[in-house]
């Protein structure tokens, strides 16, 4: 049986790098794949070639190519393991508008101010929370998201973590954006395994920056 655990060293580029050396390129998704989750993200997403879209602390996970194929082709999917960016843009060359990109969310140095519609975040937020300098992360985290998205853009937070673990980090007072959260279903089985913890529900922390 499996069960999400988070070790200090998930905020390290250096464990994720020798992490995904030891795979064979195939896909893993923490807490829920695109299908459990397609019903919670639509309201959110919309097909034209305006709407961008971005994923940071892909991983290995198929998000981004499940949305493609679903017509959500401007998806930019960023890591700040290189081993893995490698690894997803040989298995997904095919999608030639979506892209890979080695790139630390905690510094979107290489971003231009309100560039994305949405940010689609799923347990990237919750392993900066592990290892050092994990509230000086998160805040940058915050505040790189809220920099990168437009007006009226929204940044979707999918977190194990309960709201007065949360809250307090996602909505500062130094970001003019409102904050809601909304409990998601665990799935009782995720990657093949029976899902075990303390609770049967993940969280989704909507973050809306104003228009």
């Amino acid at each position: 049986m499996a069960q999400t655990s988070y070790k200090s060293d998930y905020g390290s580029p250096g464990y994720w790098d020798e992490r995904y050396s030891g795979t064979d390129g195939g896909s893993f998704d923490w807490f829920q794949s695109y299908s459990q989750l397609k019903p919670t993200l639509e309201p959110f997403l919309r097909a034209d070639q305006e709407y961008e879209i971005l994923i940071p602390g892909c991983g290995n996970s198929s998000l981004g190519a499940d949305l493609y194929d679903e017509g959500y082709i401007n998806v930019t999917n960023i890591d700040t393991s290189s081993v893995v960016i490698n690894q997803m843009n040989d298995k997904y060359a095919d999608r030639e508008e979506m892209e890979y990109t080695v790139m630390d969310a905690t510094n979107l140095e290489f971003l231009p101010d309100a560039c994305f519609n949405l940010v689609i975040d799923k347990g990237m937020f919750d392993s900066q929370l592990c290892g050092e300098r994990n509230i000086t992360n998160v805040e940058c985290v915050t505040k790189e998201m809220y920099r990168v998205l437009k007006p009226g853009g929204i940044y979707l937070c999918i977190s194990h973590g309960v709201p007065n673990t949360r809250m307090t980090y996602l909505n500062p007072k130094t970001l003019n954006w409102q904050v809601e959260f909304r409990k998601i279903a665990k799935p009782m089985v995720e990657n093949g395994h029976e899902v075990q913890g303390p609770s049967d529900h993940h969280f989704l922390y909507i973050c809306r920056k104003p228009k």
